[in-house]
């Protein structure tokens, strides 16, 4: 049987969430932009912190979904696919784009560079649940900070499982 920490609970995530909601309030009104943030979530992994996330914020959002394949369990080798694309128009707009956690970088660079660039949007802002310490892929906003561990729950899975987790686990 597989032995679970928790790693970060509950409280501190919707305390995280609300600091983290205020600085993307923040930034999109100290850009100037004169069109409501597009909050973009990644789907699964970032649904929870998602949600949670955009009815913390203090304006209106516009929202859609993305998703990209690029785990296979613990393995990420086989590339990313986009299997769900955007269908908001983005040009012009400040868009974030929420993920649960920025690992390799691979799916986020795809995302980025590959896909949102098209739409021709005026600022990309990378926010995720949790941000590896020392890792190398810059994300602008960020909930929890955390090691290396495998990270299960609210929405992090363990192969598909342990999404609706209410802490954030790490798995032994």
């Amino acid at each position: 049987m597989q032995q679970f920490d928790i790693l970060v609970p509950e409280y501190k995530i919707e305390r995280n969430i609300r600091r983290v909601a205020h600085e993307i309030t923040l930034d999109h009104k100290d850009s100037g932009n004169e069109f409501p943030p597009v909050m973009v979530c990644i789907l699964n992994g970032a649904f929870m912190f998602f949600t949670d996330l955009v009815k913390c914020m203090g304006m209106d959002v516009e929202i859609d979904f993305i998703r990209a394949k690029s785990y296979e369990g613990k393995d990420n080798s086989g590339g990313v696919e986009i299997t769900k694309g955007i269908e908001r128009d983005l040009n012009g707009k400040r868009v974030y784009i929420v993920d649960d956690l920025v690992d390799t970088g691979a799916t986020m660079k795809e995302i980025v560079t590959s896909h949102l660039a098209d739409y021709r949007p005026e600022d990309i802002r990378i926010v995720t649940l949790a941000h590896r310490r020392g890792s190398e892929h810059p994300v602008d906003f960020y909930a929890c900070e955390v090691g290396d561990e495998w990270l299960v729950g609210y929405g992090l899975d363990d192969n598909g499982l342990k999404r609706n987790y209410r802490n954030i686990y790490a798995k032994r």
